[in-house]
């Protein structure tokens, strides 16, 4: 266990008043930062923790956690933080994903017919789930990834028909 992160997570511990425990134990570790997750005041002892975290999947967990609630210029500095090639892959996948997720119109992107083919499962059913572009709702109804993605768009299509135009 690096010194850096002992230290690291002994403050962190501290300032979320638990027990110190044993920072060998990856579930500990995890618990503390899982806690440390939802106040914006521990984002300073997370970004090292990616760092000098020696598992690649706790680190990755943490940025892929964060990454919705962060500024899509600071992205980019938190997954540079990822210790290897292939985390930081997937998680500058799921910030692409995030931009389209977040994004102001989707349906845009439906112009290009192979689009959809490289949306994750993760992407097209938070698009099936929370968005109000019929066209993007269609499309996923008829050629969604998997079944429930395809469920997940026709309900939400029957929400917004049900709802009205122009109401929200």
């Amino acid at each position: 266990m690096p010194a850096d992160l002992e230290a690291v997570l002994a403050v962190l511990a501290g300032r979320l008043g638990v027990d110190p425990g044993d920072p060998s134990d990856e579930h500990y570790r995890w618990a503390v930062y899982r806690d440390a997750l939802d106040d914006p005041a521990h984002l300073p002892d997370l970004f090292d923790v990616v760092a000098l975290e020696p598992l690649d999947s706790i680190s990755l967990g943490i940025v892929l956690h964060l990454l919705g609630g962060l500024p899509p210029s600071e992205r980019q500095s938190w997954i540079n933080r990822l210790g290897n090639d292939r985390s930081r892959a997937y998680a500058t996948c799921r910030a692409r994903e995030l931009a389209v997720l977040q994004g102001d119109s989707v349906t845009a992107l439906l112009d290009d017919p192979s689009v959809q083919d490289s949306w994750s499962d993760w992407l097209q059913l938070g698009l099936a789930d929370s968005s109000d572009e019929p066209a993007v709702l269609h499309r996923l109804a008829t050629e969604g990834r998997t079944k429930r993605i395809r469920r997940l768009a026709s309900e939400r299509i029957r929400t917004i028909e049900h709802r009205g135009p122009g109401t929200s």
